[in-house]
């Protein structure tokens, strides 16, 4: 298979999504651009191979059985996850809220660990879904510590979207957060991604400093945004300075150990910590 074959068939594959599960040759034709003969030709590959599947009625087709079980090796390879598995099951359980881990994909976070508490007796590892990263604590965790040209770029590629009334749609209410984010040394979404939900976020790092990824308390505003807030926030931290610490985070001491011993805002360390290096924190690939 040629180059330019392999790019059709990832470009094929990537216009599915949970909002657009079905598609027809014809559709997939003028996404791609292509002559229907070809799109139809590249099609019957990938449903040969598992890739796609289709509905018979219909003739549409979907993502099909073969990228799910590929998924699954994926989930259960993925670094962060076989890192992050413990120490979010014990914080879901001692909070008794959902414990999530993303990371970042293209402009949005991807979930890759979903742990509920015990009380529901299920532990959830499936990944996805993939959302916006200004919508979500995960997102403003890791935007939060980007360096202030590749945050500027960021914000004059994204297009805004309001997912409930309680959603961020501009740019500058997205800069204030951000900002506030950095000082208190957490991010926080009321409701914003969905109604009657609200989370906390702090980053996750690795080797070098790099943020990795970010781990998140979910549950109803009035569990997560109460008089215990201070304490689930140090829980957090605490568990996010233990996967740092397994992902190969050693800088001497962590930055959620410095806020917890000097008292200093998460934020302010890391961007002390990256002017004393003279390095930004960027986001990288776990295969780095």
């Amino acid at each position: 298979m040629s180059i330019q074959s392999i790019e059709r068939v990832s470009a094929i594959l990537s216009l599915f999504s949970l909002e657009r599960p079905w598609l027809g040759v014809s559709e997939i034709a003028r996404f791609m651009g292509l002559p229907k003969t070809t799109a139809s030709s590249l099609v019957r590959t990938l449903l040969e191979v598992g890739f796609l599947s289709q509905d018979s009625e219909t003739r549409r087709y979907t993502l099909g059985q073969r990228l799910l079980n590929l998924g699954i090796i994926v989930e259960d390879t993925l670094e962060i996850n076989q890192k992050a598995q413990g120490p979010a099951k014990d914080l879901a359980e001692k909070t008794g809220l959902i414990c999530r881990v993303a990371i970042w994909d293209e402009d949005a976070v991807l979930i890759t660990l979903d742990v509920i508490p015990r009380e529901v007796d299920v532990l959830a590892r499936r990944i996805g879904p993939r959302v916006a990263a200004y919508a979500t604590s995960h997102g403003r965790a890791m935007l939060a510590f980007l360096p202030p040209n590749d945050l500027q770029k960021y914000l004059k590629r994204i297009k805004f979207s309001a997912f409930t009334p309680f959603t961020i749609t501009r740019k500058d209410e997205l800069e204030k957060e951000l900002a506030e984010t950095r000082r208190r040394g957490y991010a926080v979404n009321n409701q914003g991604l969905v109604q009657g939900r609200a989370s906390i976020a702090v980053p996750i790092f690795q080797r070098g400093g790099r943020v990795a990824a970010a781990i998140s308390l979910v549950g109803s505003p009035e569990r997560v945004l109460s008089k215990d807030l201070t304490h689930l926030v140090r829980n957090l931290q605490n568990t996010a300075t233990e996967v740092s610490r397994l992902m190969g985070y050693t800088p001497g001491t962590s930055p959620m150990e410095a806020v917890k011993t000097r008292g200093r805002p998460l934020g302010r360390v890391l961007l002390d910590q990256g002017q004393s290096r003279h390095k930004s924190f960027q986001f990288h690939s776990e295969e780095e």
